[in-house]
């Protein structure tokens, strides 16, 4: 349709163009009017034959722009596809990339899980082994006491009785400190093995007697008596006094001046009598010590606390053993009543008790009986074996 519209001008140019020719040539000749007319058709002919190729050329060029136009677009379409399908294709490679590593860390975790897995197998395995194992074991000793409870004799029982006495015996002699209940129950094991009367035990019999002398011979602390005691001088402390109150024998006496007019005695007996209870009254004694000044009853007060609390602290070390603490306690004690209780006599009979029992050993001797467990616990051995061996019980 654009071709068309750009050629028929030309047509028409040429059709007006021919027709001025062809009345110019019809002026000029006259003569021959029937050649006029094909003249004017003949020069329009070649006019039009010359303006065609530029038509065709017009058309060529038109064509080959279109073509190129189309070709530039298509081209154009094709790079912006090939440059889709490259974004597609690197898009998907990525996502194969992360699926790669995806598959990669879970396989990664399922070994791990695997590993972890074997790992807690192999534990149950091992636990269940030992469990088995224990119980065989239990089983195994749980055959051998009822085969042995089957077959013991009354000198068994009563010889388990003595080993589980003498353990006890051991046990009551670590925990208590003391030697007096061992030594009666090692006694009555003594009494036991009497019983039994089987030459066999002399050698435990033995041993058990070394242990009983050890116990008698062990010193005994009473730490019962010195802590009641101890408990006694604190009270007397605290209700103790600075100075002690003068009794009511030792007042002076006041001699009455009308008495004597009456019984018409001399000046110079009186004055005697008088000189001589002057020096029943006054008392001159020589102390080496300086004496303190008196203290007021808060100061009292604080001192008597602080000798009660150090003959508490004594009583605690008593009970637990400590030497040197309660004898530091008790002489810091008498040195404070030595120091502040100077004028009243009752304080010298604590001082001096208080110096006794400083002097005291408060840590028990305990000796060591585990000779007697060891033959008892070797003859309970060797009947075992008996047992076991299938020897016949005496």
């Amino acid at each position: 349709m654009v071709t068309d519209k750009k050629t028929t001008p030309p047509q028409a140019s040429e059709k007006s163009t021919s027709e001025p020719v062809a009345t110019k040539t019809a002026k000029a000749v006259p003569e021959k009017p029937s050649a006029s007319p094909k003249k004017p058709k003949k020069s329009s002919g070649t006019d039009s034959k010359k303006a065609f190729p530029w038509i065709k050329t017009l058309l060529v060029v038109l064509l080959i722009g279109a073509l190129g136009v189309a070709g530039w677009i298509g081209w154009t379409e094709w790079q912006t596809q090939l440059e889709s399908r490259a974004g597609i294709s690197e898009s998907l490679q990525q996502d194969l990339a992360a699926t790669e590593s995806k598959l990669v860390e879970q396989q990664q975790l399922n070994r791990q899980t695997i590993q972890q897995q074997s790992q807690f197998i192999g534990q149950l395995e091992s636990q269940l082994k030992d469990q088995i194992y224990s119980m065989n074991l239990r089983l195994n000793s749980q055959a051998e006491r009822i085969l042995q409870l089957g077959t013991a004799s009354r000198g068994d029982w009563l010889l388990s009785e003595a080993a589980y006495l003498i353990r006890l015996a051991n046990q009551r002699l670590q925990v208590e400190r003391s030697t007096e209940n061992p030594l009666a129950i090692l006694e009555n094991v003594d009494t036991i093995f009497v019983q039994l009367n089987d030459p066999e035990l002399l050698p435990v019999r033995r041993a058990l007697a070394e242990d009983i002398a050890a116990l008698r011979m062990a010193g005994k602390v009473d730490r019962e008596g010195i802590y009641l005691e101890l408990e006694a001088i604190s009270k007397a402390i605290k209700q103790l006094s600075i100075i002690e109150p003068a009794p009511a024998s030792q007042t002076p006496e006041i001699v009455d001046a009308a008495t004597d007019t009456e019984q018409t005695r001399s000046l110079l007996d009186s004055f005697q009598r008088f000189s001589q209870k002057l020096g029943q009254l006054i008392v001159v004694q020589k102390r080496q010590q300086p004496i303190e000044p008196l203290l007021t009853s808060n100061e009292q007060s604080i001192i008597q606390n602080n000798i009660f609390l150090l003959v508490e602290q004594a009583q605690s070390a008593l009970l637990r053993e400590e030497q040197v603490i309660y004898r530091a306690s008790l002489e810091k004690s008498a040195a404070l009543l030595v120091r502040y209780f100077q004028l009243n006599s009752q304080s010298q009979a604590l001082i001096e008790r208080l110096n006794t029992l400083s002097e005291r050993q408060i840590i028990q001797g305990l000796p060591d009986i585990s000779g007697s467990i060891a033959a008892v616990q070797t003859m309970l051995n060797l009947r075992q074996s008996r047992i076991t061996d299938g020897e016949p019980q005496k």
